[in-house]
């Protein structure tokens, strides 16, 4: 499968080419392609020095949505809107995972402060075609421990979307993740359930000390 990472130049979205490269080929998406090239070069090398063979190419964010059959929205959520509507024919009948959180920080915490359509999950399935189906994930895991590959990463992610063979594609990249396990959370609907989430995690890891705070379900 090829896989865009879209935001694949910062330190969350390379978290989901270092893990995933070894096993789909990824296409780094970037507004500067000379960025993005340069990154997958950077991840090749060392992917490359533990023994990973992985195809990564870089090119502009126009391009690499068109190449791909899976597009990670690795990005704010400042830009979403320009990473969907404005690349509106750059998208054919991909699938979209939506890590994007609205947030924001007042004093010493985070709150949730979704859009009008209830998440940024509902956002983005409303800027796209409508063949797009639009998955929200990876909301609750850390991206410092993802990016590092010397972490063991423990812990449930939770995916919400309309489209089950969507879903069990993202359930297989889960997977992929030696000890992450994928459930079902429902329809895109309740995104803002899993969307909030992340400032919640953020705060209990603050209060308490907790490195890379994450969710498991028993």
């Amino acid at each position: 499968m090829k896989i865009a990472v879209v935001g694949g130049t910062g330190d969350c979205g390379q978290g989901f080419v270092k893990r995933w490269a070894g096993e789909h080929e990824i296409i780094i998406g970037s507004r500067r392609a000379e960025k993005a090239e340069v990154a997958a070069a950077e991840l090749t090398s060392v992917l490359k020095s533990r023994g990973i063979s992985a195809k990564i190419e870089g090119t502009d964010n126009s391009k690499a949505i068109e190449a791909s059959d899976l597009v990670v929205l690795s990005i704010p959520y400042k830009f979403v809107e320009s990473m969907t509507s404005d690349l509106k024919e750059s998208y054919s009948d991909q699938i979209v995972i939506s890590p994007v959180v609205p947030m924001t920080r007042r004093d010493n915490h985070f709150e949730y402060t979704p859009p009008a359509q209830g998440s940024a999950a509902l956002l983005v399935r409303d800027l796209l075609p409508p063949s797009i189906k639009v998955v929200a994930a990876f909301h609750t895991i850390s991206y410092a421990a993802f990016g590092d590959l010397n972490q063991i990463l423990g812990g449930d992610v939770l995916i919400v979307g309309d489209d089950p063979r969507a879903k069990e594609v993202v359930s297989n990249l889960v997977w992929i993740v030696r000890d992450l396990r994928p459930l079902d959370g429902g329809p895109l609907e309740v995104a803002a359930q899993v969307e909030g989430l992340t400032p919640l995690l953020l705060n209990i890891g603050r209060l308490n000390k907790i490195k890379n705070a994450g969710i498991c379900v028993i």
